[in-house]
């Protein structure tokens, strides 16, 4: 009984442990970058798809994340309001994504690029902009993942120099 203990607690710390040293490998950086401004959310929206544009970029899609919330939250009997606004602006950059994939095929999962703008109901004056960082296991692919993500950054910085107040 005693040996099973100290194995349980053995494997308890173990797992406790493991997410602590992923995070340090990665740098101890978040998962998902949030930035917040204050604007008028339609404005931000057009400015983010004149970002690309003027790239040359394509949105691939939108989710529209915050309209879906609100019609099955009705369906389902739940009214509390999570977003004010809220999109999910998906593109893909056809130089970048093929930089990417020859050099792993496994970063697929990383297409297409998202960038979530959003708004909360406390306060919809404040803009959120945000995307999930390209984090993977080892650095094999870090100098193409920091290109994506420099991209997003980019585009980010860009429509909150324009719109930002």
């Amino acid at each position: 009984m005693f040996a099973k203990r100290i194995i349980l607690l053995i494997l308890l710390s173990l797992t406790m442990l493991f997410p602590l040293q992923a995070s340090a490998a990665k740098g101890g950086k978040e998962p998902v970058v949030i930035y917040t401004f204050n604007a008028d959310y339609e404005e931000v929206w057009e400015g983010l798809q004149a970002a690309l544009h003027a790239r040359g970029l394509t949105v691939s899609s939108v989710s529209h994340v915050g309209d879906m919330l609100e019609r099955t939250g009705k369906e389902l009997g739940r009214t509390k309001k999570i977003y004010g606004k809220a999109r999910v602006l998906e593109f893909c950059s056809a130089v970048l994504s093929r930089d990417m994939l020859e050099k792993d095929p496994h970063f697929l999962s990383f297409c297409p690029y998202q960038i979530m703008v959003y708004t909360l109901p406390a306060d919809e004056k404040k803009v959120h902009l945000s995307y999930r960082r390209l984090i993977w296991k080892d650095d094999s692919g870090k100098d193409i993942l920091a290109s994506v993500e420099k991209l997003l950054e980019d585009l980010i910085n860009e429509v909150i120099d324009m719109y930002g107040k």
